[in-house]
């Protein structure tokens, strides 16, 4: 006895599967594409449409992350340098309370963690190095290390707002295609159901319907005495 696609399958391999059945059915003809096109028709209709809007967010969303992995390198490199820069000029302390303040973690503090939250962290740093909480630290090199995270931290903060769009609608769009898989799979099972009521063999369905057989778990060998 044959059988459909597991409801468990990925997402595209029940797609798959469905266009296959359709396909198979309209070339039959009759009954066979009737019931087809009236279980399968509109919902791969609509996984069509989701699916070019998916993939245009996709290759829009594509240059736009390596323009953020550009910048969040750069901006990692440069809280890196303002950190050498600073402790150059305090007189490279082991230890120095005033420098645990404005870098806490070192530059883990604000290189670290989610991206699209380092401008905000470098926000902190700039404010930071101008409080002028370190009395080692003169007011020429701070504010020209202020303005150099500044600068940097701009132009990832535009890199990952140019992107926030595209990868909202790309999160959606993915979770949306994986919900019409389980309605597809629905419809293919309801699909079958039909063609039995119209008294079609195993054979003819699953010559319509892609059959994929569940593998059956090996046996366990038996214990040696």
């Amino acid at each position: 006895m044959g059988e459909i696609i597991r409801k468990n399958a990925a997402a595209d391999d029940i797609i798959a599967d469905a266009q296959t059945t359709l396909t198979q059915a309209k070339a039959r003809g009759g009954r066979w594409h009737e019931l087809a096109e009236g279980r399968l028709g509109s919902a791969l209709a609509l996984h069509a449409g989701v699916e070019a809007q998916r993939k245009a967010a996709e290759t829009t969303l594509a240059p736009l992350r390596a323009l953020i992995d550009a910048r969040n390198d750069k901006a990692d490199k440069t809280i890196g340098k303002v950190y050498d820069m600073v402790w150059n000029e305090i007189g490279r302390p082991a230890q120095d309370a005033a420098l645990a303040v404005i870098f806490p973690d070192g530059i883990g503090s604000y290189a670290e963690g989610d991206t699209n939250e380092q401008p905000e962290r470098m926000d902190v740093l700039v404010q930071l190095l101008q409080s002028g909480i370190h009395p080692k630290l003169s007011h020429a090199t701070a504010t020209s290390a202020a303005a150099e995270i500044m600068a940097t931290s701009e132009a990832l903060r535009t890199a990952v707002e140019a992107a926030r769009k595209p990868a909202a609608q790309l999160k959606v769009f993915g979770r949306v295609r994986t919900s019409l898989a389980r309605v597809v799979h629905a419809e293919l099972s309801n699909l079958k159901r039909l063609y039995k009521i119209e008294g079609f063999s195993e054979a003819e369905i699953h010559a319509i319907i892609p059959d994929r057989p569940t593998a059956k778990p090996a046996k366990k060998a038996a214990p040696t005495a």
